[in-house]
């Protein structure tokens, strides 16, 4: 089964948390062979005031991540799907064909950590509603996820993100109405309207493309706005592109 990690940033029962996901999973969950929902949680020794993870204790927790998630998630009976690290805790999400049996083979990989303070637990959650309620980001913060992604890429490339440039984006909405309402919000806002293209066979909305000036360092704020503005008509927003600038041979 392909998989596709990823992290964001959240706040769990007050405290700041940071989620580790497998994305991939959310096209094919429920899996009705993985019916329960079970976690291994470690105490941390060393962490930052604010309950997250430190540098200091990096090295052990990937050990104890490697270790655990390699002996326990075969796909079969028990498959990883993803992590929270929160309030001093660092617990590691499973489905699995049997809680019992998984609760003792999490014990005996805590063995060789036997500095580590752990608790195993389980329940029945045929529907996946801890992977698709809790450990999969809202809307919002799986956007954010793919800004990242295409600044990652463009820096990959040699870009430097603090240049400003043109920045295009690709929205699209159920009705040339609402396609020209958001096409005069975005105006608004500072955008400008390259075009407003008519629906095609394989497309039935009408896409409306715009463009900014803007350093894909600062992409989050305009990006959300856009987001928000077309589901809040209906429509979609599609994502945004731009020519890499300051890489070698980038004009």
């Amino acid at each position: 089964m392909a998989a596709d990690w990823d992290f964001y940033a959240l706040r769990v029962d007050g405290d700041p948390a940071s989620i580790f996901v497998d994305l991939d999973l959310d096209a094919a969950a429920p899996i009705e062979a993985l019916p329960n929902v079970a976690y291994l949680r470690i105490r941390m020794n060393a962490p930052r005031p604010d309950g997250l993870s430190s540098q200091e204790e990096y090295d052990a927790l990937i050990a104890i991540e490697d270790t655990s998630t390699g002996a326990l998630s075969n796909g079969t009976t028990c498959l990883y799907v993803g992590r929270n690290t929160s309030s001093g805790n660092r617990d590691f999400y499973f489905y699995v064909s049997d809680i019992a049996r998984f609760e003792a083979n999490a014990s005996a990989c805590m063995k060789p950590f036997s500095n580590y303070q752990f608790q195993t637990g389980g329940r029945f959650d045929p529907e996946w509603s801890t992977y698709h309620n809790f450990l999969y980001p809202p809307a919002r913060d799986l956007q954010r996820m793919m800004n990242r992604r295409v600044c990652e890429s463009l820096e990959a490339q040699g870009d430097d993100l603090e240049l400003l440039r043109e920045i295009d984006h690709h929205c699209y909405l159920p009705t040339a109405a609402l396609a020209s309402e958001l096409a005069q919000l975005a105006t608004a806002q500072g955008f400008t309207v390259k075009a407003i293209h008519e629906p095609w066979e394989k497309n039935p909305m009408f896409e409306v493309h715009l463009m900014q000036f803007a350093r894909p360092r600062d992409i989050d704020e305009p990006v959300l706005l856009l987001f928000e503005a077309c589901s809040k008509l209906g429509g979609e927003y599609d994502g945004w592109g731009c020519v890499a600038a300051g890489a070698p041979g980038a004009s």
